[in-house]
């Protein structure tokens, strides 16, 4: 074998077991010899004549033939391989969509790059598993099963491999939380998503990931560089000026190509004429945190505060936050102090309590996934929101005078 994941051949067969109970059985050769569940799952030169999975038949033979073209073994005629993701993709988040459709692209994906003698046609599979992996979720059997498969793959000997699979780590949760994407992306977009497992990531990680990952850029930043950039760009674009500001969404793609541009290490907004576009963004960022401004352990105090209606209470909490997390939510309520000066009201038609409403569940994240829970605190996410807007200062925080 040219490529081997792994320290040794034992180390690839993670989905073994699923493949075992959900995978069906195949024949070859002219006495119709049982293929291995092993070879099954393994990368292989020619056609599938028919799908993995029980109930996919005809349609996982066509998607192995995407793939198979995608990663560069089989010949097509499309003029850019990223048509070829985009077929894909529309098998995955159509409505009609099954569960086993998206488990058997992920299966498929697996096989090819599992043993693949080709370095280059590995990377391209990973290429692919990476896009897949922001676009729909594998179902709840086959995740623990590719878990486990990535899981493995960060001791790959190969620098790029471990690379790929702690970036498809970090996206599973949310992909799970979710579900699949309502369009299929352009392939500009997608051409943007190839590079990400290498970028410094600002997206979906932590405040302290962040600012670490950016220093290459800034060593004196104090706060977010993604965050900062976004706040300038809409008042730049008079956004304090604009009717449903961080009320009204950004054009979808737009959003999704300045997220791919900074993520790809460009903070230019200057081609920008809409405010709406990073307001839209920066509500994402928040929401899209590892961890929300807000700690999770604080919910149930910040939500007591509010249902107390208690400023102070609402404003002690922030003490108790790391100073990374006080320096960033600061900088948001002053943002938003700002947006909702009395002259702009009447042009935005975004009040503070407004604000408070678009802006709660960005700053605060339930941890029920109870949908009356989540439901019946949202008014008093808004209300603590709200507090820290008319009342919280710096003297609420605990942070020196160098911060």
């Amino acid at each position: 074998v040219a490529h081997m994941q792994g320290n040794d051949l034992d180390d690839v067969w993670q989905l073994e077991d699923f493949a075992s109970k959900h995978f069906k059985s195949q024949k070859k050769g002219a006495f119709g010899s049982k293929i291995s569940i092993r070879e099954m799952l393994q990368w292989q030169k020619g056609a599938l004549k028919r799908g993995l999975l029980e109930n996919t038949s005809k349609q996982g033979a066509n998607i192995f033939k995407l793939i198979q073209s995608f990663m560069g073994d089989r010949p097509h005629k499309e003029k850019d391989d990223m048509l070829l993701v985009q077929q894909l993709l529309d098998l995955a988040i159509i409505k009609e969509a099954k569960k086993e459709t998206r488990d058997e692209i992920y299966c498929q994906v697996v096989k090819q790059i599992t043993l693949n003698p080709s370095e280059a046609s590995i990377y391209k599979g990973w290429d692919l598993m990476c896009i897949c992996i922001q676009y729909f979720p594998p179902s709840e059997i086959l995740e623990p099963h590719l878990h486990k498969w990535l899981i493995a793959r960060q001791s790959d000997k190969n620098d790029k491999i471990p690379e790929y699979s702690k970036f498809c780590l970090r996206k599973i949760p949310k992909i799970l939380a979710e579900g699949s994407r309502g369009r299929v992306p352009d392939v500009n977009e997608l051409k943007g998503l190839v590079d990400a497992p290498f970028k410094q990531p600002v997206f979906g990680v932590s405040l302290e990931e962040i600012m670490e990952a950016q220093k290459a850029l800034d060593t004196n930043a104090k706060l977010p560089i993604v965050l900062t950039t976004l706040a300038k760009a809409v008042l730049d674009l008079q956004g304090h000026q604009t009717e449903g500001i961080f009320r009204v969404p950004g054009d979808t793609a737009h959003v999704t190509n300045l997220k791919i541009q900074i993520e790809n290490g460009d903070y230019s907004c200057a081609h920008l004429d809409d405010p709406h576009i990073p307001g839209s963004l920066l509500k994402l960022w928040m929401r899209e945190l590892a961890e929300p401004i807000i700690p999770c352990e604080l919910y149930d105090d910040a939500i007591e505060a509010a249902k107390n209606d208690d400023e102070r209470a609402a404003a002690a909490l922030i003490k108790r936050m790391a100073s990374l997390n006080q320096k960033v939510l600061f900088f948001v309520i002053e943002y938003l102090r700002e947006v909702a000066q009395p002259e702009n009201v009447p042009k935005t038609k975004m009040s503070i309590n407004n604000l408070a409403m678009v802006f709660a569940p960005n700053f605060l994240r339930c941890p029920s996934e109870d949908p009356s829970v989540i439901f019946n605190t949202q008014k008093h996410q808004q209300t603590y929101v709200k507090h820290l807007i008319t009342s919280l200062t710096k003297e609420d925080l605990n942070l020196d005078d160098s911060s």
